[in-house]
């Protein structure tokens, strides 16, 4: 090996071009150990080497099993995808709105004969690697995905660029990776969602109007923005301390601890409060409820999604209607035309609004 690099660069090099011009997708490689006795470097050397590999797709590690090549073969040809197999990868698929939105995309997928694979995130980073390195061993015809903690860089982007790359055409829904080009998707226009909630509270007199908003996904930011955007243009005061931000992991912690205390000191000088979604709402409510305060009269409490949560909270929360379903569907219809060889663009889904007891 040249000396020119580190050794750690020069035998990931190495690696690349033997796996490029002698194996196959799926292959097997060899092990920590008989990379260090056939290149005469140490462990670390070679842990650091595998690690490039792995962060540019072309290797894939399974636990207790080994190393295996990921992507095209030395002839440059791709393992074949498994025809009428199309995978579902959301954050969670039994929860909140998901089973709608992946019930409409089977609807469409089953018509045209595919069978649906789901697989979930739980929005971690970590077991999102491990469910696409997997899926880039044995790729199916196409995939639908909501990403995992997409507000946030996320190491996993090169092994979906490395999916793209092997002809497994990819519809993200809900969000996307800004980071990822040429992104097909089909959302919801959450900018807009967040300006339509603040613009019906406006209507109905308030002007104090706080928000809690999630950081770690792409939506939580969208919302924000035009949340803040029409309170400033309707001369409605933006305040910082009125905006409450949650993440994945602190979410109770942040919302819910100290028996709801700190939520309701934070909001006391708002007559509205703006949440993420209708799971976060249901709670609020419930906190705003047990402190003695009258909703709507004394804080009003509009969310997102017009899910089964919105229904079943004590009092029935005004809520944007998600497309659920429909955008299921969308989804699907847009993959399958992918797969068929033609070109399809985003696709941003408006919101409805279905007013209920909270506001």
């Amino acid at each position: 090996m040249s000396l020119k690099k580190p050794k750690y660069r020069q035998l990931a090099d190495d690696l690349r071009e033997a796996i490029r011009h002698n194996c196959k997708a799926g292959e097997k490689l060899e092990t920590e150990n008989e990379m260090i006795e056939r290149y005469g470097v140490s462990r670390q050397t070679v842990r650091q080497a595998l690690s490039i590999l792995e962060n540019e797709g072309l290797i894939v590690r399974r636990q207790g099993s080994g190393i295996y090549v990921s992507g095209p073969d030395a002839r440059g040809q791709i393992q074949k995808p498994r025809e009428k197999v199309i995978t579902f990868v959301s954050t969670y698929i039994s929860e909140y709105v998901f089973p709608s939105i992946i019930r409409g995309a089977e609807e469409v997928l089953r018509k045209a004969g595919y069978t649906l694979n789901l697989s979930q995130t739980e929005n971690r980073v970590e077991l999102e690697r491990r469910i696409i390195s997997s899926i880039i061993a044995d790729p199916p015809a196409g995939m639908i995905v909501e990403g995992t903690k997409t507000a946030i860089p996320n190491p996993n982007v090169p092994l979906y660029r490395q999916l793209i790359g092997s002809g497994v055409p990819i519809v993200f829904i809900n969000g996307y990776y800004a980071n990822l080009d040429n992104t097909i998707y089909v959302v919801t226009d959450d900018r807009q969602g967040g300006r339509d909630a603040v613009s019906f509270l406006i209507k109905k007199g308030h002007k104090h109007i706080g928000g809690i908003f999630k950081s770690d996904d792409i939506q939580g930011h969208e919302r924000y923005a035009g949340f803040a955007e029409c309170l400033v243009e309707n001369d409605a005061e933006l305040v910082d301390e009125r905006v409450l931000w949650f993440t994945t992991e602190n979410r109770d912690q942040v919302l819910f601890g100290d028996n709801g205390r700190f939520l309701v000191n934070k909001f006391a000088d708002c007559s509205a409060v703006v949440c993420y979604n209708d799971q976060i709402a249901v709670r609020v409510i419930d906190i705003f409820v047990r402190a003695g305060l009258e909703v709507p009269r004394e804080k009003a409490v509009i969310s997102f999604d017009n899910s089964h949560y919105s229904d079943l909270s004590s009092i029935r929360i005004t809520s944007l209607d998600h497309p659920k379903e429909n955008l299921g569907r969308a989804a699907a219809v847009k993959l399958l035309m992918m797969i068929g060889g033609k070109k399809e663009k985003p696709l941003v889904m408006p919101w409805g609004l279905s007013e209920k007891e909270s506001t």
